[in-house]
């Protein structure tokens, strides 16, 4: 799905009072690195139209970014993590795609050591790439 349709559907979720305030955002400087949109053109702007000022304004990625941060903002949470989710997948699905079938494999991370004081819980990384071949796990009591 392309950038502008992820705003878009991000917008459309919203009960007008929140669309009003997300535009409010937009028209004053109550974002560090976020230039203000003029008033006037978001003061009778419909969603599709505020998409396109904040696409002119801010470039896709950057757009994403300050209506993730609005978002928070406005204590919603949920549509925040929705959107930046199906924005990384966008990134994920155009990168692999774009990239060559015969890039060389990534470098493996180095290890990583953690530890923890008694009582504490260590929650265990994510494991990235293929399940198979060898594994090193220590614990030590």
């Amino acid at each position: 799905m392309q950038v502008p349709q992820l705003l878009l559907d991000t917008l459309e979720d919203l009960p007008d009072s929140d669309f009003k305030t997300f535009n409010w955002y937009l028209t004053n400087n109550v974002l560090d690195g976020c230039k203000r949109i003029p008033k006037a053109r978001l003061e009778k702007a419909s969603r599709t139209d505020t998409v396109d000022e904040m696409r002119q304004g801010y470039g896709e990625e950057m757009a994403v970014n300050i209506t993730v941060e609005i978002l928070r903002k406005m204590n919603n949470n949920y549509a925040a993590e929705k959107l930046k989710e199906a924005y990384a997948e966008r990134r994920a699905a155009t990168s692999s795609t774009s990239s060559s079938a015969f890039a060389p494999p990534a470098a493996p991370a180095p290890p990583a050591a953690i530890s923890a004081q008694n009582g504490s819980v260590i929650i265990a990384p994510i494991v990235n790439g293929g399940t198979s071949g060898s594994w090193k796990i220590t614990i030590n009591k």
